[in-house]
């Protein structure tokens, strides 16, 4: 982790001009393209969330924007971001699982299945406040074109949130909707699209 020197930092301008707005998050939704990897990964028999998280967390980790978090005003840049999901119950809740970023597949796969794994079957709500994690949520039940966010306005809050959802099928491909929030003081329109981009690129590319 380091700390970004905001005076020569070239966000400067607009990292103040946003840093104080009553709700600095904005977000976009997009519809990515999941043919190839969804029908790789069927073949398989393994999880397609852990499959397509590890790209989704390959590109939030390639995007410096994507690692940068505000802390009692300073700009930190992580080195590396984790995740956080929610892990649907049996009795209709859910419960929230922390799982590190692997470059290796392998690895990522059979610890994130272990801490999903261990968060079904956990009785007590676990919660965590580091500041090196998206914050992942899957509502595979529909698309969407939009989705909210609850926010604590007297607590800072500079952690992107991603919404994965159901997958369906349009012009002879599949795709996942997909939303990303994100604090505006530290990126911009161009930086979601890169995400979007880069992660469409790698379900692609397997």
């Amino acid at each position: 982790m380091k700390e970004i020197e905001i005076e020569n930092w070239n966000r400067k301008a607009q990292y103040q001009f946003f840093k104080n707005f009553d709700d600095p998050m904005f977000g976009a939704s997009s519809n990515v393209i999941c043919t190839n990897l969804y029908n790789e990964v069927k073949k398989t028999k393994e999880s397609f969330f852990v499959h397509y998280m590890h790209k989704a967390l390959q590109a939030m980790n390639e995007i410096s924007e994507f690692r940068l978090r505000i802390s009692e005003d300073k700009v930190l840049e992580f080195q590396k971001i984790n995740g956080t999901t929610t892990v649907f119950k049996k009795n209709n809740t859910f419960n929230f699982c922390y799982f590190n970023y692997h470059k290796e597949f392998p690895k990522f796969y059979s610890s994130t299945c272990d801490a999903i794994d261990t968060a079904k079957n956990q009785d007590h709500f676990v919660t965590k406040n580091d500041l090196n994690l998206i914050y992942v949520s899957v509502i595979p039940w529909r698309n969407f074109t939009s989705i909210k966010h609850p926010r604590m306005f007297d607590k800072e809050d500079s952690i992107p949130k991603i919404v994965f959802g159901k997958i369906f099928e349009e012009n002879n491909q599949l795709m996942m909707p997909v939303s990303v929030e994100a604090h505006h003081a530290l990126l911009d329109g161009y930086h979601l699209s890169c995400f979007f981009n880069r992660f469409e690129e790698l379900m692609k590319n397997i």
